[in-house]
């Protein structure tokens, strides 16, 4: 009996010891398991894409020609407004970081002109009637852009939706835009290096035009110095219907696919840094168009005009340079044009080609 008493204190002693081991090993495994379980990912935060307000003009005083597409401008703003997403998920489209929708307006002036806007000495009918009739177009619209970011930039993609309304005829402006625009070269420079033009009593008439437009994008290749995107859309209204394919190759110091379009998150993955603050590049393009109507070749549809017969398929290509710093964006191309004309007046007429201006604002 007294054996027992005596040892209730040493088994107590040895119990503690193995008691305070085995918390002490527990508190051990516990800590470096936490050390080794992964921390909670941060929920993405969505951050708007920059808007952009563009000036684009057209025009072909540089080429030294001065017919058929002689002249236009346009005016375009667009970024990612809320309601842009909002009409997404009503259209119940994808909604997610991955996929953003931008939306905005446009306002442009295009104007048309037969081969020479001057009659010639042994011409006793101006303009001819086998030619391509002065006409003017002046409209404004709507846009809607979907970008979708993949996982790696070859699989991204760019949609681009356009719908407008608009006039011809004298109510577009065309006649006083050229006349006061060649005033204003021959008295900035003192001589006539612009000829005023004569004819434009004789445009289209006067009707309403309506148009839509798609055009989908998606990159081939893509790397921080040389990527490759082709293109493909339609155009559908009373002023043009037609069916293209295309592709852009740009060689130089790139940031983002699609030239101008925001950068999306997918391509930090390929840049060795963060995006550049400037880029600069080369570029050339090509498209190819069949065409079913064109009001400037066709005439009016809803009110008698003169109209020459067109040819079923035009192409374009087109060379330039581009350089964006900070938010600005600069590009310079030259755009050669084949003949749209199935008989022009002058067989010896080739295709037509003008310059390509454009200036842009990312804020």
């Amino acid at each position: 009996m007294c054996w027992r008493i005596r040892s209730i204190p040493a088994a107590a002693d040895t119990l503690g010891r193995y008691t305070g081991g085995m918390l002490q090993a527990l508190a051990l495994l516990t800590s470096s398991l936490l050390a080794q379980a992964p921390s909670t990912p941060t929920p993405p935060v969505e951050v708007k894409l920059p808007f952009v307000t563009t000036l684009h003009v057209e025009n072909d005083i540089l080429a030294k020609s001065d017919r058929f597409y002689s002249n236009g401008i346009r005016i375009e703003h667009y970024g990612e407004y809320d309601r842009c997403r909002q009409l997404a998920q009503a259209l119940r489209l994808p909604d997610n970081l991955q996929h953003r929708y931008l939306c905005g307006g446009l306002l442009a002036q295009n104007m048309y002109t037969p081969s020479h806007i001057v009659p010639r000495s042994n011409e006793e009918i101006f303009p001819d009637p086998n030619d391509r009739p002065y006409g003017g177009w002046l409209h404004g619209g709507i846009l809607f852009q979907h970008l979708y970011a993949a996982e790696t930039p070859i699989h991204s993609s760019r949609l681009t939706l356009q719908a407008t309304v608009g006039v011809t005829g004298p109510p577009s402006g065309a006649a006083q835009t050229q006349r006061g625009w060649h005033s204003a070269l021959n008295h900035i420079f003192g001589r006539t290096v612009a000829r005023l033009p004569v004819g434009w009593e004789h445009q289209l008439p006067t009707e309403p035009a309506f148009h839509l437009s798609a055009l989908r994008e998606q990159p081939l290749l893509w790397s921080p110095y040389v990527d490759a995107t082709w293109s493909a859309g339609g155009m559908l209204g009373t002023v043009f219907v037609n069916a293209s394919a295309g592709a852009t190759v740009r060689v130089g110091l790139l940031a983002r696919p699609f030239g101008l379009a925001p950068i999306m998150a997918s391509v930090f993955q390929t840049l060795e840094a963060r995006e550049r603050v400037w880029e600069a590049y080369f570029f050339a393009r090509g498209q190819g168009r069949l065409v079913a109507r064109n009001l400037f070749l066709d005439g009016t549809l809803f009110r008698q005009s003169v109209s020459v017969r067109k040819t079923p398929f035009v192409g374009d290509s087109e060379f330039g340079a581009a350089f964006r710093t900070g938010g600005f964006q600069l590009d310079l191309s030259m755009v050669f044009r084949s003949q749209e004309m199935a008989e022009p007046p002058n067989p010896r007429l080739s295709g037509h080609r003008f310059t390509q201006l454009q200036l842009s604002f990312l804020h």
